[in-house]
């Protein structure tokens, strides 16, 4: 089950992160992020997407790590508590996203949040590979 976690959590997570750039440089995909009411985003949703991606990398070093794909730039004992991060605010972003009026971010948004922190609360409940 870590292992399977372990590749959900990281494809959804390096996912997240391309997506994300994407948005900050300008791609016209807008409609499935940050409300989806614009294909190209404004100045301050772009360096919010900037920021997220720098979150989701975060999540991705740790996913990775946790499931023992990569050697670990993060303590072992800062592992458990950011999968638990990750965990709980992905859960709250299915919630958002599938509240969103945006039927493009509904499709996205609720599959990847859902990907992210279930693979992000299993890894945390089991320890992951460590």
């Amino acid at each position: 089950m870590n292992v399977l976690a372990g590749y959900l959590g990281t494809a959804g997570f390096a996912w997240l992160v391309l997506f994300q750039l994407g948005l900050a440089a300008g791609l016209s995909y807008g409609h499935m992020a940050w409300g989806g009411t614009q294909r190209v985003l404004p100045g301050r949703l772009r360096l919010a997407s900037l920021a997220s991606a720098a979150f989701a990398m975060l999540g991705l070093v740790t996913v990775a790590q946790a499931a023992g794909f990569i050697a670990g730039p993060l303590p072992g004992i800062m592992l458990r508590p950011l999968l638990g991060v990750f965990a709980a605010l992905f859960a709250l972003s299915v919630v958002g996203n599938a509240a969103s009026k945006s039927r493009a971010e509904r499709l996205h948004g609720v599959p990847l949040a859902l990907v992210l922190a279930v693979s992000s609360g299993l890894l945390a409940i089991t320890g992951g590979a460590g």
